[in-house]
């Protein structure tokens, strides 16, 4: 059979119609003639058949003249045309011809450039199909199915650095998306595979849209490692209405229909913990703020893929960011003491009392913790408000949110499931998370620590000071605990000159609550630098305080 159609298309291509190379002559020949030319070869019915789909494909690549295809006549456009045919056809007539490398279109360990050149030549037909349809609705050919996630955490959207973004054709396309990706066949549990492959690659399948959740689950894992349900777990934020787009990863390039459901992610303490070693770890893994997302780019020029977000609220950015600014976060630290205007209050000689209560109003806690137990609770605390350690234990590894790990080997292990046990139900709240992650269970912003911990000085002469500024530094100091060496801490701020004087006299003796010069200054104070977010990082509950009736500056005042 195949032989027969080589010889009708040879037979057929000197009685084609012909166009000058120049002047613009030619001549039409009618399509009774052409199917006569192949009656000679086959039936009647083949020679029509013949002719039809040969009409339907030159029509297709528009080198026909249609005024003469609806006189019954093939007539070429131009001269270019009828070369585009006569090689298509020759091509055809000739068991030798190709019209690409016989490996071309494998797609099994090939070059970037290969990829490439496939999906430029399906792009460049797409395109032209999309574009030179008469009614603007061209078929789509390709259908994806997609499993989107929503990982949220400060008000901050996890995304994913796209595939193949070398080679995208619009801005819009990004180079980053939400995490997750199409659906293939392994997401079904059909061992027929005919059925799987004719559902991916067909319209609207409930078949393929049922198993997204797995999608999900993949996806999530190949591209974060986070598992299903130790990790997460996830419900249904919102299917987006099917788009259309002429698209693809790698060479799959074509008009493709897109099915998308996006899903809100529920982060597991595990989970949480074990998405920010792999964020720090893989570059590719980057949060997009909200302000981001609503401008289409951040400050360093990263694109995040939304479009199919955008185009769900209308192409309206603000709509979305509000939409996803409703969502809670992944995660949520949770501390078993979460209490407002509160505070405790760590002394660094562990024969000292803790302080804990309503702000003004702390009671000493009654502990029986020996010294070396107090340096694990002094780490904790230092590491629950974000100080950093200038060395550490070996086998423990911080995490946020106030969590340190620690493994089975670690011979501080069993002194943290004790510390724990003993605390888990005071005042000084501890977490014991199956006898590997612990913390101190408390709201960090209401942990400080004692007067001793910190010192203050004002530097005499400070070339960087405005002409009425002057320097003040308020340090922390080391501290050796059972965890490793807290790091000291200094921070410089500036004042005025007055407000300094104001301190000093303040310094050098306690004055009533009612002395308006003393209570001028504790005012000016906490507008000022009891503001300053450095200085409440610093862990000193404040400078200025009322004891009773008095208001006393809690520090030595030094020069240096």
């Amino acid at each position: 059979m195949k032989l027969v159609s080589v010889q009708l298309i040879q037979s057929l291509l000197p009685h084609l119609p012909r166009f000058a190379e120049e002047e613009g002559d030619f001549y039409s020949v009618p399509r009774s003639g052409l199917i006569q030319v192949l009656s000679v070869q086959v039936d009647q019915a083949i020679a029509e058949n013949t002719i039809n789909l040969l009409e339907t494909l030159l029509d297709t690549l528009a080198v026909l003249d249609r005024t003469y295809l609806q006189k019954g006549e093939w007539c070429f456009v131009s001269f270019p045309a009828q070369l585009l045919v006569t090689s298509m056809l020759t091509a055809m007539a000739d068991a030798d011809s190709r019209l690409f490398a016989a490996n071309f279109w494998n797609t099994q360990g090939i070059s970037i450039d290969r990829k490439n050149q496939q999906r430029d030549v399906l792009r460049n037909l797409e395109q032209a199909r999309v574009q030179h349809h008469a009614s603007q609705q061209a078929q789509p050919i390709r259908y994806c199915y997609v499993a989107w996630s929503i990982i949220k955490l400060d008000g901050k959207i996890l995304f994913y650095q796209r595939e193949d973004t070398q080679k995208r054709f619009e801005k819009s396309a990004g180079d980053y998306g939400l995490i997750g990706g199409r659906a293939n066949q392994n997401d079904l549990p059909i061992a027929n595979k005919t059925v799987v492959l004719k559902a991916l690659q067909s319209a609207n399948s409930e078949l393929i849209k049922s198993a997204l959740p797995e999608t999900l689950k993949r996806e999530l894992r190949e591209e974060t490692g986070l598992l299903f349900d130790s990790h997460y777990t996830f419900n249904p934020w919102r299917s987006l209405k099917p788009y259309r787009q002429v698209q693809g990863t790698a060479p799959n390039h074509a008009l493709t229909e897109y099915y998308l459901d996006i899903f809100y992610i529920e982060l597991t303490l595990e989970g949480y913990l074990f998405l920010q070693q792999e964020i720090s770890a893989d570059e590719r893994l980057v949060w997009f703020t909200l302000d981001d997302i609503e401008h289409g780019e951040t400050t360093d020029g990263k694109i995040p893929y939304i479009k199919a977000l955008s185009d769900e609220f209308e192409g309206d950015h603000a709509a979305l960011v509000s939409a996803l600014s409703a969502l809670p976060d992944s995660f949520v630290a949770g501390y078993l003491s979460d209490k407002e205007k509160y505070g405790i209050t760590l002394p660094i000689n562990p024969g000292k009392q803790v302080l804990a209560g309503v702000l003004g109003k702390e009671k000493p806690l009654d502990l029986a913790l020996n010294s070396y137990q107090w340096t694990f609770v002094l780490a904790l605390a230092a590491h629950l408000r974000g100080f950093e350690f200038a060395s550490l234990e070996s086998n423990v590894v911080l995490h946020p949110h106030g969590w340190i790990e620690v493994n089975e080997q670690s011979p501080i292990r069993s002194e943290l499931i004790e510390l724990a046990h003993y605390l888990g139900s005071s005042e000084l709240a501890m977490e014991n998370r199956r006898d590997r992650l612990f913390r101190l269970s408390i709201r960090p912003e209401t942990v400080f620590f004692s007067d001793d911990f910190f010192s203050f000085s004002v530097a005499s002469n400070d070339p960087d000071c405005k002409e009425n500024g002057v320097a003040v530094f308020v340090g922390r100091k080391d501290l050796v605990t059972a965890l490793g060496v807290v790091k000291n801490k200094t921070e410089r701020f500036e004042i005025s000159r007055s407000f300094a004087q104001r301190l000093k006299t303040l310094a050098n003796g306690d004055f009533s609550i009612h002395d308006k010069e003393a209570s001028s200054t504790e005012d000016n104070y906490k507008k000022s630098l009891h503001k300053e977010p450095r200085f409440k990082a610093l862990g000193l509950r404040n400078l200025i305080r009322q004891d009773g009736a008095g208001i006393r500056f809690v520090l030595p005042y030094l020069f240096k």
